[in-house]
């Protein structure tokens, strides 16, 4: 057996992986149960450091995902960093803002 195949693999990380760690992902059916709940209120504007301040977000997170599944029935305003465009549309459709943060 030829020695490449005989040693381990070493030192090769994927930046891809990396960013991937970095993103919470969250639904709008989270969304919606957390406003359900009233641990925030729809009138404050939703962005990663609230999600992370009522602990409904890891802290290890940089940046925010909505995804689209699930249904909401309050507006709101969400700040993120991606969205999908299912989420944006119905978002908007109730009245609510997004702004996308670069």
């Amino acid at each position: 057996m030829p020695l490449y195949r005989r040693l381990p693999k070493r030192g090769f990380k994927s930046f891809n992986n990396q960013v991937k760690k970095s993103v919470a992902i969250i639904n709008l059916s989270k969304i919606q149960e957390i406003l359900e709940k009233k641990k925030i209120l729809p009138n404050n504007k939703l962005n990663l450091f609230t999600l992370q301040k009522f602990q409904l977000v890891n802290k290890k997170y940089s940046k925010l995902k909505l995804l689209g599944s699930g249904d909401i029935k309050e507006k709101f305003d969400i700040e993120t960093n991606f969205i999908s465009n299912s989420a944006k549309e119905k978002i908007e459709k109730l009245g609510g803002k997004v702004t996308l943060i670069k």
